[in-house]
Formats: structure tokens, C-alpha cells, sequence
């Protein structure tokens, strides 16, 4: 993207992604700096240009949520004051438990404040709990669960669809290969046959 491409894309954002307008904002502060030397040149101001590099700032499978709208730019603030992967653990509980983003500022103001863990704000602020099995989900731990979510989003694909598909080629039966190994086996057995016989 050049200079000339962000700026016409800040200027009719409706039809861009958050992420793709984020980078916008990322490429035009390398030329002119700050926020507000760049709403002068766009049509959004510089608080808006502010959270769409915040977006930006985003693992890409978090940016992706974002641009499906499962994640409000809202949400993308409050993640975005977080760190590695408590951004994942809050993005991951604003798309299962559809959280306002009131409720996620809230848990990152206490966990900025109180310094306690993600984990432990997000189950007695929002009574998130992260040991419960859900309905037709594999038994898996939290600490599973949320590292393929963070592999699925990072492909843009729905976590389900993932673990589906990586379940299928991990038990992916080759019937040419079982057909190669019998006869193989056959091959082997053969000699000893006729040896037997004789």
C-alpha cells in the first residue's frame, strides 16, 4: 500500500476492514507522526485513528474476530492494554460469552489495578468459568482449548471447523498404503509358505 492508497482509504472507510484501515493509519504515521497530522490529511479523527492502529497492533487471528464483528473496535481497546496471551484469553472470552465491552474494560481495569491474574478477574467479575466441559466439546483442558482457538484464528477459520479438520487428517486412513502394507506382508509370508509345503 502506498501513501496515496491509505489516505483514500481513511477517507471512505466504510468500505475497508478495521485491520486494512489500521494499517492504513500504521503506514501514514511513518510519514507524518502523530494522530492529529493525519486527521488533517483524512476524514476521521484522530481518537479514531488511534484505535483503528490499535487494531492493527492485534495478533492477526484477534484482528480477523475483529473484522467479523465478533469483536467490537471496543473490545479491540481493552485488549489491546493487555499483553501476549491474556489479549487471547479476553478475546477468546469476549467471542464465547459475548461480553459488552463495559464488561471487558472493567475486567482489564482490575486486572491493570489489582495486578491479579486474567483468569481469576474474568471468572469473579464475569463468572467465567474455564474448567466447565460444554456440550458436544471435546474434553479437552482450558489451556487446550484456547491454543487451538488461537491456531484456528489465526487461519481465519471457525475453532470447530479446525479441530474438525485436523481430527480428520490426524485419523486420515490411506487405503492404497494399508493395500501396499498387506501385500507387502503377503510378499514376506509367501516364502515361508513354500517352505512349509515342501
Amino acid at each position: 500500500m502506498d501513501y496515496e492508497t491509505a489516505r483514500q482509504w481513511l477517507n471512505c472507510p466504510k468500505d475497508r476492514k478495521l485491520s486494512e484501515l489500521g494499517e492504513a493509519v500504521e503506514l501514514l504515521r511513518e510519514r507524518y507522526g502523530g494522530y492529529k497530522a493525519i486527521a488533517s490529511q483524512v476524514a476521521l479523527s484522530a481518537a479514531r485513528l488511534s484505535d483503528l492502529r490499535r487494531v492493527f497492533l492485534l495478533p492477526e487471528g484477534i484482528r480477523w474476530q475483529v473484522d467479523e464483528g465478533r469483536i467490537l473496535i471496543g473490545h479491540a481497546q481493552q485488549i489491546s492494554r493487555l499483553q501476549g496471551d491474556d489479549q487471547w484469553l479476553l478475546a477468546f472470552s469476549i467471542v464465547q460469552e459475548k461480553m459488552s465491552v463495559q464488561e471487558s474494560k472493567r475486567v482489564v481495569e482490575n486486572v491493570r489495578k489489582t495486578g491479579r491474574a486474567l483468569q481469576s478477574v474474568l471468572r469473579d467479575l464475569s463468572g467465567i468459568r474455564f474448567d466447565k466441559v460444554e456440550p458436544l466439546m471435546l474434553p479437552l483442558t482450558f489451556e487446550a482449548r484456547l491454543t487451538i482457538i488461537r491456531a484456528a484464528w489465526t487461519k481465519k477459520v471457525e475453532w470447530a471447523d479446525f479441530t474438525l479438520r485436523a481430527i480428520e487428517e490426524a485419523t486420515r486412513v490411506d487405503i492404497e498404503q494399508i493395500a501396499r502394507d498387506l501385500t507387502g506382508i503377503v510378499d514376506q509370508l509367501h516364502p515361508v509358505r513354500e517352505k512349509g509345503e515342501g
